[in-house]
């Protein structure tokens, strides 16, 4: 291969596999490298999980996704454990540049807590009954973990212009 042949195919190659990798296309603001900046992206991360699981079983149950019933049992169960895992996130002082989160989460954690927790429930409500008795039998509980997430988005989520 000749200098010519290693560069253009450097060029063409190099852009695919960062794309394929799952890097972003553009680059976000960064974030501070703190304590505060790592949980703001965790936490954004987490989000952006939960977001695609829930999307992906509501859209089975409303039949905009064909269903797969393993995959939608996956999903319930993902969206489970991430739930589990959303308090963690949310570190004193990580309201950071970018956050959507609002001074009320930490000065009212209690409540913030409580609505996670009813997150978490409604999520394992749905991966148990998914896990148990199929696609079917779960398909109704998928509404109320969306509800769960407005329930805390509303009162403690910058609203999204």
């Amino acid at each position: 291969m000749n200098k010519l042949s290693t560069t253009l195919l450097g060029v063409l190659l190099v852009p695919l596999l960062v794309v394929s990798c799952g890097q972003p296309a553009s680059t976000p603001a960064a974030v501070e490298d703190t304590p505060e900046g790592a949980a703001f992206e965790y936490r954004a991360g987490l989000m952006e999980a939960i977001a695609w699981k829930v999307g992906q079983a509501r859209g089975m149950e409303q039949g905009e996704i064909p269903v797969d019933e393993a995959a939608f049992a996956k999903h319930a169960r993902d969206v489970a454990v991430l739930a589990s895992m959303i308090p963690e996130g949310f570190i004193p002082n990580s309201a950071v540049e970018g956050s959507a989160a609002l001074p009320e989460i930490w000065t009212n954690m209690a409540d913030f807590q409580a609505k996670a927790m009813d997150l978490q429930n409604a999520a394992q409500a749905l991966a148990d009954a998914a896990t148990a008795n199929g696609f079917e039998a779960a398909k109704g509980l998928v509404q109320a973990v969306g509800q769960s997430c407005g329930g805390c988005h509303r009162p403690y989520r910058r609203r999204q212009e």
